[in-house]
């Protein structure tokens, strides 16, 4: 009880403060000094997402970040079970990362005004064609030699099993031959379930594994490439145990 009465007087508050500032914060670098570049390496993972995890009682623990390559545009692909999840991983992927989000997250005050002002790359599963074109903005992100993080099941899972990844991300790496990097998260369902309220202190693990491009699987469709790095994200997490 005196867990969720801190969460509610103090806790949240404080979270909703710092989301705000670091919000505002992301869209006066991107929109106003045209530092579009520092917005996504600065403001996520070195000035929201840190601190927030420490808010929240939450440690972190990652593994395989020799895994990261700065140098070398990738796609990484990971399990999405919490909310935990966006501020673990822009922590642990030391790179600007681009997300590819799912439209309803536009309309969400601050978090998709930041999203909007720093040109990420929303797509509506709901219409096939803006989809495709919304796949095609993130080839094209990652031409110009940008990383771009996707929760690949699309969604939250609400057992915190991986869910079947879909094929968007998939589709995209094999057209270029770009390196697919699997990223497993352990441990955020628990803190927070995706239907949850109440944050659990706790530690969260993320492991970043090694890439592997398309070509090495050069007979494998998107759909095959997709289950075969959500076999490797589940892989990883039983590292994690």
């Amino acid at each position: 009880m005196l867990r969720k009465f801190l969460l509610v007087v103090l806790i949240y508050p404080l979270v909703f403060l710092w989301t705000t500032l670091s919000g505002f914060t992301g869209m006066l670098f991107s929109v106003v000094f045209r530092l579009p570049e520092l917005t996504l390496s600065f403001v996520p993972g070195r000035m929201w997402a840190p601190v927030i995890l420490k808010l929240l009682g939450i440690r972190l623990v990652v593994r395989g970040t020799e895994n990261v390559k700065p140098d070398v545009p990738s796609i990484f692909v990971a399990n999405h079970s919490s909310f935990l999840d966006i501020p673990a991983c822009v922590t642990a992927i030391r790179v600007n990362l681009n997300f590819i989000a799912k439209k309803e997250l536009k309309h969400t005050p601050v978090v998709g005004w930041y999203i909007s002002a720093t040109k990420q790359i929303f797509i509506d599963r709901k219409d096939k064609q803006k989809a495709q074109r919304s796949m095609q903005v993130a080839a094209q992100r990652i031409r110009e030699g940008k990383h771009v993080l996707s929760y690949a099941e699309g969604t939250r899972s609400l057992d915190g099993e991986v869910q079947i990844f879909r094929r968007g991300a998939f589709i995209i790496a094999k057209d270029g031959d770009i390196p697919i990097v699997p990223v497993a998260v352990s441990g955020a369902h628990a803190c927070l379930p995706a239907k949850g309220w109440w944050v659990s202190r706790g530690t969260i693990t993320i492991i970043i594994g090694e890439a592997f491009r398309p070509s090495d699987y050069p007979t494998e469709t998107p759909e095959q490439l997709a289950e075969r790095a959500r076999q490797r994200v589940i892989a990883l997490m039983r590292e994690a145990h």
